[in-house]
């Protein structure tokens, strides 16, 4: 494997030096089983999740992983500044205003920051240092997400690392109460028809029998709008507007190759009429418009819903704490029913949470550094070594009992830390995305991994035989039975001139009008003058703006 990695990270030559990717002379490393001697430094800026824990006194700037791949992997990352989610940016724009000392490496959290540092000259396209060092297991994982480079193309180059979102981590199925089903005496519904006739009795034929009209028979996350902007992982609305032919709030790439907004189609002015109908009928709550992730955790967790749209992961959470109220509810996972015309869609996970850029000074020396390091991360996508990185894991991700992992939270001591935000990735750890799914089907459907795939679920974080993975290894399989359906937000480059200037009030102007609809404030007819209003406000010119990004890096 070291040999391996040290042919990724060289180019040598009989003299022992080669051009890097800027044209200069580079000196090659030396590698001693695994490690850089001496060791070299990459600087680094990154922002920080408000989830990221610490113990032991540590920090996003000295860390176990931090130590650890200084001590392993002989590179040693320094990070120059950090920055909470909601203020990197700001705090990015003001240094490169000022002109001060960029980083070596800096990770984006989105399209628009990083046109912003390709528009300042600053950081280098990284085509052809990719293609020289990177591994071939790195190589492989971004060939099953191709599209995720599209942000951050310009005029024919590529200037960021995609950071790679677990696949369909955000994709929702049905999640409907069973033991309900099975008390009701009906079956998990397949179309609209069946769907409303199921709403219609967990609503009102008192399915948890306290003998109170005090359940919903399907609760929707829509106070940050009905189009679901973003995508809202805990009750998620797109698969109701998807049976209808659309994904509303955000742009879709249509039949005819062209990109269009969803919100503004034909079929989302039916889901609005049936939202309406459904409201009028007592199926939503009467305060529906105030319900948002919380609300509708709030409301799962006390035992008052019947269908939910939510990803696999739903019995890690909030399942798991219906449960511990109640150990006998019955949560399924099942597929997105169709429309009236045989129709279903929902919204798909984003393809990358964030990429990596290059400061184009960057030295020879600290460029060959990085790629190391990040070729040893991708490395426990194809060891069949569950401890590869048991060096910052260990104590914080599991314990080792026996010479075995324990992922058992309450046998680490000083608690669970997930390690994978320390990771430059600010995520998790790399991962095969079709790897991931292939072994999260066997899973789901009861099959053995081997050595290498447990090894692989291991550096993950995942224990294959823990009851919700199982669970959520089966929900996967629902998602993947309706690939089809899945409609990923076609357009992920920065906002465009017009959004800049237009978006909001677009957004505001089509969260009152389907609110106004569903409520009854206003008739169906309405949605014809917001369609109306909405080209000739800015919509029509972002459109064309739209399709011409997309041509222009498609």
């Amino acid at each position: 494997m070291f040999a391996g990695l040290l042919s990724a990270c060289s180019g040598n030559t009989e003299n022992g030096a080669s051009q890097n990717a800027s044209g200069s002379e580079e000196n090659q490393l030396t590698v001693v089983n695994g490690k850089i001697e001496p060791e070299v430094t990459f600087t680094l800026i990154r922002g920080t999740d408000a989830a990221t824990s610490f113990k032991n006194g540590e920090s996003i700037e000295d860390n176990v992983h931090i130590k650890w791949a200084k001590e392993t992997l002989g590179v040693n990352i320094r990070t120059l500044w950090s920055a909470g989610q909601d203020s990197y940016d700001t705090k990015l724009k003001l240094m490169l205003s000022a002109n001060e000392k960029m980083s070596d490496v800096v990770v984006v959290n989105s399209a628009s920051t990083a046109k912003m540092l390709i528009e300042s000259g600053k950081v280098m396209s990284i085509d052809e240092s990719f293609e020289k060092y990177a591994s071939d297991t790195w190589k492989t994982a971004m060939a099953d997400a191709p599209d995720a480079w599209l942000p951050y193309r310009s005029e024919g180059k590529t200037y960021a690392f995609p950071i790679l979102s677990k696949p369909d981590d955000s994709t929702p199925v049905l999640w409907i109460r069973k033991d309900w089903l099975d008390k009701l005496g009906l079956q998990a519904p397949k179309t609209l028809d069946e769907l409303e006739q199921v709403v219609d009795a967990f609503t009102n034929d008192d399915p948890d029998g306290n003998g109170v009209k005090d359940t919903y028979g399907i609760d929707l996350a829509i106070k940050n709008g009905f189009a679901s902007k973003p995508l809202e992982p805990i009750g998620n609305p797109s698969w109701f507007f998807g049976m209808f032919g659309t994904v509303a709030g955000q742009w879709n790439l249509e039949e005819d190759g062209t990109v269009a907004y969803g919100s503004i189609q034909p079929g989302t002015k039916e889901a609005l009429l049936t939202l309406k109908e459904w409201k009028d009928k007592g199926y939503l709550a009467e305060d529906i418009s105030l319900h948002d992730y919380a609300k509708v955790t709030e409301n799962i967790v006390a035992g008052k819903v019947g269908i939910i749209a939510m990803p696999a992961w739903y019995l890690a959470y909030p399942g798991s704490m219906l449960l511990q109220n109640n150990p006998d509810a019955d949560y399924e996972p099942y597929p997105i029913p169709s429309g009236p015309d045989g129709k279903a869609a929902r919204q798909g996970t984003a393809l990358t949470s964030g990429g990596i850029m290059l400061n184009k000074d960057i030295s020879s020396e600290s460029l060959q550094g990085f790629f190391h390091y990040m070729n040893y991360l991708y490395q426990g996508a194809d060891s069949d070594n569950p401890l590869l990185f048991q060096g910052f894991q260990e104590g914080y991700d599991y314990a080792v009992i026996d010479g075995q992992i324990d992922p058992d939270q309450s046998k680490i001591p000083g608690g669970y830390v997930g390690t994978g935000k320390y990771t430059i990735l600010s995520n998790t750890l790399p991962l095969i995305p079709s790897k991931y799914l292939e072994l999260y089907s066997k899973i789901g459907t009861g099959s053995e991994l081997n050595a290498q795939e447990t090894a692989f679920m291991g550096t993950q974080g995942i224990d294959a035989k823990q009851p919700t993975t199982i669970m959520q290894g089966k929900a996967l399989n629902v998602v993947n039975e309706q690939r089809d359906i899945t409609k990923v937000n076609t357009f992920i480059g920065a906002a465009t001139e017009t959004m800049t200037t237009r978006q909001d009030f677009l957004d505001k102007m089509e969260l009152e009008t389907f609110s106004s609809i569903i409520y009854g404030k206003n008739s169906i007819d309405e949605f014809d003058a917001f369609v109306d209003k909405w080209k000739k406000s800015g919509g029509e010119q972002i459109t064309q703006e739209v399709n011409d990004w997309y041509n222009s890096v498609k």
